[in-house]
């Protein structure tokens, strides 16, 4: 029998580490949630914004209906620990990480570099559809002269 760790899917690779962490904060003026999830050593995160406080009903009403619908982005792959590490030893670790990454949580930094990546992939592409029209114009308006040139 296969121990919880050791989970087979359909393609026979083995799912080593699957761990989610759901947060809800206010970031005025709305409530939002923000998701980071590990699944065999890479990080995905994904946000939703609730809008108003959600009430529990509204949670559950969420966990049910939208929760799998929550569109996640890859942010890294990393290498899984596999060995323990004594809960001081992680404790000073994670306070030198803390002191690095300045001021937010590690899900709104993630979030924030994954938000500026696709800013500038949208910026990339408007400014290619830019170039675009600029080249259409200038033919358009060339074709424009000739036709002066030829007289009617």
């Amino acid at each position: 029998m296969k121990g919880f760790d050791e989970v087979h899917n359909d393609k026979n690779k083995s799912i080593k580490c699957v761990t989610s962490v759901f947060t809800i904060f206010f970031e005025n003026p709305y409530w939002v949630g923000v998701l980071e999830e590990n699944y065999n050593g890479i990080n995905y995160i994904g946000k939703y914004v609730f809008g108003a406080e959600p009430s529990n009903s509204e949670l559950l009403q969420f966990y049910i209906y939208e929760f799998d619908k929550i569109e996640k982005i890859k942010i890294s792959e990393t290498e899984m620990e596999t060995k323990k590490i004594s809960f001081k030893k992680s404790l000073n670790k994670s306070k030198k990480v803390q002191n690095k990454i300045g001021v937010g949580t590690k899900s709104q930094n993630l979030f924030q570099k994954a938000f500026e990546e696709i800013m500038e992939i949208r910026k990339k592409k408007h400014r290619m559809e830019e170039n675009m029209d600029k080249e259409e114009k200038y033919k358009k308006k060339q074709e424009k002269k000739l036709e002066k040139r030829k007289g009617h």
